[in-house]
């Protein structure tokens, strides 16, 4: 094996330990325990409660009980169906506060804040 083969070899060999020992330090944190299930109720054209503070981990079940007033819990990247009676769920993994909102009525809006 050449000098060259063998410097590439190694390189190789470091970058992919490196890449590897980085990998947990960009993840975001450690993982997130169970930490059970919060509610918020949506009735009378709104979100209550308005915001929910959570720990990470924990799941939020949102549940209609505006009998038939349809609505939808939307977030900038995912979102429920509209509907008027049911239950939508969400674990929330990182910190941080999610806003959202019901596309059907202006200022129906809440927010989760994830310590």
């Amino acid at each position: 094996m050449s000098c060259f083969t063998k410097l590439l070899a190694a390189g190789a060999i470091a970058a992919g330990a490196t890449a590897a020992m980085l990998a947990p330090a960009v993840a975001s944190g450690p993982p997130a325990r169970t930490a059970g299930v919060r509610g918020v109720v949506l009735k009378d054209i709104s979100f209550m409660p308005a915001t929910l503070r959570i720990s990470r981990g924990t799941t939020v079940r949102w549940t209609w009980m505006d009998g038939d007033t349809p609505h939808n819990v939307t977030f900038a990247a995912r979102h429920s169906a509209t509907k008027k009676t049911g239950t939508y769920r969400v674990r929330f993994t990182r910190r941080g506060t999610f806003r959202y909102h019901c596309t059907i009525h202006p200022g129906m809006d809440g927010r989760i804040v994830v310590r």
